[in-house]
């Protein structure tokens, strides 16, 4: 399944506006890359990490897959929850640059994706 995770995304690369990504298993961190120089990649792994655990408290009881979306003056994390514990955390510029429609197409693919 690891492989198949980090096949999916780095498929879908590269996509305007997107800084950073992440993706976690229920248990620990599988990959975090930083796409740009514009921010540091300890201070992005920190930033999704801490998201990630964050909307995991928010979701429902019964595991239900879910989408969240974290808005700040520069840059957006969006974060696709499968109903495995499995997680995607985007980063992405906070401009009209970035290609929202690719960003949102492949947050509900990785929720689609089945679950080895």
């Amino acid at each position: 399944m690891n492989n198949a995770l980090e096949t999916f995304l780095s498929s879908r690369l590269p996509i305007a506006g997107l800084v950073a990504y992440s993706i976690h298993l229920p248990d620990r961190v599988l990959e975090v890359q930083c796409l740009s120089k514009s921010f540091y990649p300890s201070a992005a792994e920190d930033m999704l990490t801490g998201l990630v655990y964050a909307g995991q408290t928010l979701l429902p009881a019964n595991q239900q897959a879910a989408h969240y979306c974290w808005v700040f003056d520069c840059i957006r994390v969006y974060v696709a929850a499968r109903s495995d514990g499995t997680s995607l955390a985007l980063l992405v510029e906070n401009n009209p640059g970035a290609e929202m429609d690719r960003i949102k197409d492949t947050l509900t693919a990785f929720i689609e994706q089945p679950s080895s």
